[in-house]
């Protein structure tokens, strides 16, 4: 399972709220999804175009609110849509 496939799966089956994120150098990310203030699930990401869009949707403290997951899912969508098979 692609790393793309994975992070959209986890977006849509912790109906998450809140995504914190921890960057672990330049090429590695740490993702914890809550939902209602509850840990959900985490996962790590090393894809640097996730980790773009993950950067481009995030606010104070490096975190991810409902509006920012809603505009990351409809990215990341896309982009899966795009990608080759």
């Amino acid at each position: 399972m692609s790393e793309l496939t994975e992070f959209l799966q986890k977006l849509e089956s912790c109906e998450c709220n809140l995504i914190v994120l921890t960057y672990i150098g330049d090429e590695r990310l740490y993702c914890r999804f809550f939902k209602d203030g509850l840990y959900k699930d985490r996962m790590f990401i090393t894809d640097q175009s996730i980790i773009t869009q993950l950067r481009s949707v995030s606010g104070e403290g490096e975190e991810i609110d409902t509006n920012g997951i809603s505009k990351l899912q409809k990215l990341v969508s896309s982009a899966q849509a795009n990608a080759p098979e």
